[in-house]
């Protein structure tokens, strides 16, 4: 019978499913655009449409002359009425319209995204170079071996942390190489401050901890807050 299903055949359902997910699969591999690409694509419709918006009107005002030729042949006067033959056009024009000042919004509001995360790039260098200078101020160098590993001795656990050669070590890294070692010392989860042996490449460890993971994503939202702020005030001035 037709309702008999033969050994490796799909059922409606499934085949159903497959497109699904297959359509799934396809969205999901779609590559993020970037604002400038967006902006070039959204650029390029406008212009499609304008074009379109030009030979629409050129084929309506076309239209209309030639009736009035026709009147004029007949002994009529000429006419401004839209003869029926261009209504279609010119619903198709005022669609183009409406669309084309869609894409202006569009345009405008990517702009001013664009503008925004850029003052976030902006603000966002500028407090890593005060962090930076900060962490600066907190550096003390101790030539003395037993000092640096009695502060380190006499610090609570999990307040503190050694670096050596750019990287988080362990403690039998300060036993051996002491003068390479740079403690770090923690209060209420920020940095309170670090001492470092007198061979201890400190700017390599400031870079170490400045590309972190989450000093990068607070540096992140503390822009993006110091931004926000910036341009509510702007608007409250222009209110």
């Amino acid at each position: 019978g037709a309702g008999k299903k033969f050994e490796g055949e799909l059922t409606p359902e499934e085949l159903e499913k497959l497109k699904v997910e297959g359509g799934q699969e396809q969205e999901a591999e779609k590559p993020e655009l970037s604002p400038e690409e967006q902006l070039k694509n959204l650029e390029g419709e406008a212009e499609a449409k304008q074009e379109e918006m030009a030979r629409l009107s050129e084929s309506i005002e076309g239209t209309k002359s030639a009736l009035n030729a026709a009147r004029e042949k007949l002994g009529l006067p000429p006419t401004e009425e839209d003869p029926p033959s261009v209504f279609s056009e010119k619903d198709k024009l005022e669609k183009l319209k409406a669309e084309q000042e869609g894409l202006e919004k569009q345009k405008e509001e990517l702009i001013s995204k664009q503008e925004k995360e850029r003052l976030i790039r902006e603000e966002k260098e500028k407090i890593l170079q005060e962090k930076i200078d900060e962490l600066r101020a907190k550096i003390e160098v101790k030539n003395d071996k037993q000092d640096l590993i009695g502060f380190f001795e006499s610090a609570p656990t999990g307040e503190k942390e050694i670096y050596g050669e750019g990287r988080r070590v362990e403690e039998s890294f300060l036993e051996t190489n002491p003068s390479k070692s740079v403690l770090i010392f923690f209060k209420n989860g920020q940095i309170d401050k670090i001492i470092a042996g007198p061979e201890a490449d400190v700017d390599k460890i400031i870079e170490t901890l400045t590309k972190d993971e989450n000093f990068d994503k607070n540096l992140t939202q503390e822009a993006e807050q110091h931004v926000e702020q910036h341009l509510e005030e702007e608007k409250a001035k222009m209110e």
